[in-house]
């Protein structure tokens, strides 16, 4: 595929290869110096966020393009000065370096970017594997890319070139992994006898037992341990995003020395706090006051350290999902497991996991709690209980449903259950029973009618007893209102049909 580019002339400064202007240079090193003591071509930038209390590294691939070096560096740092993370500037860099790559393969200057250009790379980006996230992350860049170019004149300011363009379409939700798979792992990390790195033993307990990220738990301070109490110790976290804007905001979280759990974290814990302190000597100023101090020399663990670990860790002791395949975790995975956990246990509320999560808004949380496929047939399968049991003298014992018709219902993304009540077309949504009844996305099961119809009787004969006996009037007035919701599900039950024979 050849780009019309090819026929725009190249502008004069840039036919030797020259990047941005010297003062230009000058001026983004001198912005560079506040984060940074490397200079503004080096290979590797160690950043220090001072504000966030943060450090890490950008690097920069090898490019024979000087305009895109320059331009790319540049955009990193405006990125750093509006409050972006290390990580996220990583990522642009890497998208960066994936939109130049292509560029070269097409013949495509960057000084003579055109429409078509563009248009050639949602083309490449519709035929890749990538899923439309990925996708629009690029195009993403590609936009900031063009905006940057503009801003210094690698493009001219005339230029109209639209780059806002967005895939769509339906997109699965992140799924925690299945139960199976985490239960394989819980059990041989937290086992003693298992040969795993203290570091790495340690982390993968803060992220099983709490809701952080990978990146709250590797900024852990090394006096993160207090004893409030007798038999009990505290750990603090902090719970911010790695960018200026956030201010670390520690929390604490307190277990219990006799607690099996409790115990081992303390121990664990305790003994690479231990570690740690014998290894400050080593560590530059920057690095010191942290609580995972690397086993492999004199740094601090990253993510990447941990998640290559539990790659080859799965590899190892061949971790399997439910289906029997090579199972695939990352850090970030234990962060769907504890809000799943939470949502499970009913006893922690999704408002109190988003304000551990630190997430913005408790939708974001919401759209943390989705099981794998699995796990959610089963789960629906077996945790309906009767409405009401059929003697009052009865206990509630779980109903059955049929683990074959959620299974079935599960591979359809868009669709959420409802167990044995209906379907719910919302995919964002959580099942909430009886609040469903209310929804328009809620589409009533008919096979359901006779136990719903039974289910009224029941409770207006609970009613009539209840008056007989000068029984509790709180239980009488939640008993009407139970039948007033299933009337209304019976109406919207019997609504298509009665808007049929009205058509």
């Amino acid at each position: 595929m050849s780009s019309l580019a090819l026929q725009i002339p190249l502008p004069e400064r840039f036919k030797n290869n020259q990047g941005l202007p010297d003062e230009t240079k000058q001026e983004y090193s001198r912005i560079l110096a506040l984060y940074s003591s490397d200079t503004l071509d080096a290979a590797e930038w160690r950043i220090s966020l001072t504000i966030a209390n943060r450090t890490g590294n950008i690097y920069f691939p090898k490019t024979t393009k000087t305009i895109e070096s320059d331009i790319t560096r540049v955009t990193v740092i405006i990125m750093l000065t509006s409050g972006a993370s290390i990580a996220t500037c990583q990522r642009r860099v890497h998208d960066f370096d994936t939109i130049f790559n292509f560029f070269h393969s097409e013949n495509i200057e960057l000084s003579c970017l055109s429409q078509d250009g563009v248009n050639h790379f949602i083309q490449y980006l519709d035929g890749s594997s990538f899923d439309n996230w990925k996708r629009n992350q690029y195009m993403q860049s590609m936009q900031a890319l063009i905006e940057t170019c503009m801003s210094f004149e690698v493009l001219p300011r005339t230029t109209t070139i639209e780059a806002m363009y967005r895939f769509d379409g339906q997109v699965e939700p992140k799924r925690a992994p299945d139960t199976i798979t985490v239960n394989q792992l819980d059990s041989l990390f937290f086992d003693k006898n298992v040969d795993i790195p203290l570091g790495y033993r340690a982390i993968y307990i803060l992220l099983r037992l709490h809701t952080h990220r990978i990146s709250e738990v590797l900024a852990t301070p090394l006096d993160c341990m207090s004893y409030p109490d007798d038999d009990v110790f505290a750990i603090t976290i902090p719970n911010s995003k790695e960018t200026p804007h956030h201010i670390p905001d520690y929390q604490k979280y307190n277990f219990l020395l006799s607690g099996f759990c409790g115990g081992l974290c303390h121990d664990i814990v305790h003994t690479q706090q231990q570690y740690a302190i014998s290894q400050q000597f080593n560590l530059p100023d920057n690095l010191k006051e942290y609580l995972f101090v690397s086993h492999k020399g004199q740094r601090l663990i990253t993510t990447k350290d941990f998640n290559s670990y539990l790659s080859e860790f799965c590899a190892r002791y061949n971790i399997i999902d439910a289906s029997g395949n090579p199972t695939k975790v990352t850090s970030h995975d234990f962060r769907h497991i504890a809000v799943c956990e939470r949502f499970k246990s009913d006893i922690i509320s999704p408002e109190r996991t988003s304000v551990e999560c630190n997430h913005a808004s408790v939708d974001d949380t919401m759209g943390y709690g989705y099981y794998s496929k699995h796990d959610e047939a089963k789960h629906l399968a077996q945790i309906v209980s009767p409405i009401l049991p059929l003697d009052s003298n009865e206990q509630s014992a779980p109903r059955f449903v049929p683990a074959r018709k959620y299974e079935i219902l599960a591979k359809q993304p868009t669709t959420r259950v409802i167990p044995y009540y209906g379907l719910c077309l919302d995919r964002k949504c959580s099942p909430q029973f009886e609040r469903c009844f209310h929804c328009d996305l809620f589409i009533p099961d008919p096979q359901y009618r006779e136990y719903i119809t039974a289910a009224i009787k029941r409770l207006q004969e609970a009613n009539e007893f209840i008056a007989k006996k000068h029984g509790s009037d709180a239980v009488r007035q939640q008993n009407l209102k139970d039948i007033q919701t299933f009337n209304a599900y019976l109406e919207k039950m019997d609504a298509p049909k009665d808007h049929q024979k009205e058509s």
